[in-house]
């Protein structure tokens, strides 16, 4: 029987509520989820993980964004109070905290900035991770970007803030600090090649979520057959490192929209996982996303045209196909991570 590798890292979706609906969400966040993490669902499951690292240290070779847990969104913030009792309740456990995600959006008094930081750390956070980027930049005028690094290094100290990425502060300078930068001034600027590059390689972006299709257009498209031999095996069973959302999905690695089971007891997760039981998941981990579509073509399935940017971008796109045309698969979960994917808005 196919086994799980045991997680060695986390990160911990507290909603995936957020204001923006940025067009290479991993997780088809936005402003039409409602729902937060009950207090019930956190403890279980930093209860669950505290059992399962017994002795934890972080692995040394590894990024220092894999080390312990994380809490991200969507945008935590949004619930200031919930993220507050997780950093203190992890910090009772025991649990090893990395940081907390945020993409600075509500950065716009600088005294509420520093209170709510100052809380996290003497809470706790040993560090904070502040999102820069064009896509969010699409929403967030740069100048709270830069008000949220300059207050978060004063408090946390500047080896201890995280910014993802910074190069792109000052590329971001060059169109405007006060407002939104829209995309398409990138692409006026660079030309859809140059801009193409510029997302998809310098930002390094994973071809799952959104990113394929709302940003495909500016990369290379490949039909399906290409994807033939590429299966999930490494994401699903050997990464070491998924997310829990609020709902208590386990998610593998950044498979946004795929869930292993509850992750709310992770010894009797790990024990009694069997692939026989999710059938998706294990043709993703046998066969990839391209088997996945030679399954769903039997149910009616027809692929893109176009090509795919990429195995993820295939792999959302018939599991979309899949979660519209039946509830059977348990699998495919939450619903409205297909719901909101093209629709963030509701428009």
């Amino acid at each position: 029987m196919e086994k799980i590798y045991p997680i060695d890292s986390v990160g911990i979706i507290l909603t995936y509520k957020c204001s923006l609906g940025c067009k290479h969400c991993l997780y088809a966040c936005g402003p039409k989820w409602k729902e937060f993490m009950r207090i019930e669902t956190l403890n279980s499951i930093l209860q669950s993980i505290k059992k399962l690292w017994k002795n934890y240290r972080p692995n040394p070779s590894k990024n220092i964004l894999f080390h312990g847990i994380h809490f991200a969104g969507g945008e935590p913030f949004l619930n200031f109070p919930l993220l507050l009792s997780a950093v203190k309740m992890a910090k009772e456990l025991g649990v090893y905290m990395g940081y907390v995600e945020t993409n600075a959006e509500w950065c716009i008094d600088r005294e509420d900035v520093y209170k709510k930081f100052s809380l996290l750390k003497d809470s706790g956070l040993p560090r904070i991770f502040i999102s820069c980027s064009p896509f969010h930049a699409e929403k967030i005028p740069l100048k709270k970007t830069l008000l949220a690094i300059e207050v978060a290094q004063k408090v946390f100290g500047p080896e201890n803030v995280i910014i993802y990425m910074a190069h792109f502060i000052k590329e971001i300078a060059k169109f405007n600090i006060e407002n939104p930068v829209p995309l398409d001034r990138w692409e006026n600027i660079y030309g859809k090649k140059g801009a193409g590059y510029i997302f998809w390689e310098g930002y390094g972006l994973i071809p799952g979520g959104r990113s394929g299709f709302l940003l495909g257009d500016l990369w290379y498209k490949y039909p399906p057959e290409v994807f033939r031999e590429d299966t999930c095996r490494f994401e699903i069973l050997e990464s070491q490192h998924a997310h829990f959302d609020p709902y208590g999905n386990y998610i593998p690695y950044f498979c946004g929209g795929i869930s292993l089971g509850s992750c709310e007891n992770l010894e009797e997760f790990y024990n009694n996982f069997n692939l026989d039981k999710l059938p998706l998941i294990k043709i993703l981990v046998e066969r990839g996303p391209y088997g996945l579509m030679r399954f769903a073509e039997e149910l009616g399935f027809v692929k893109s045209s176009e090509g795919y940017v990429g195995k993820c971008h295939l792999c959302v796109h018939v599991r979309k196909f899949l979660a519209q045309k039946t509830n059977k698969f348990l699998e495919l979960s939450p619903q409205n991570f297909y719901n909101f994917l093209f629709s963030p808005y509701g428009d």
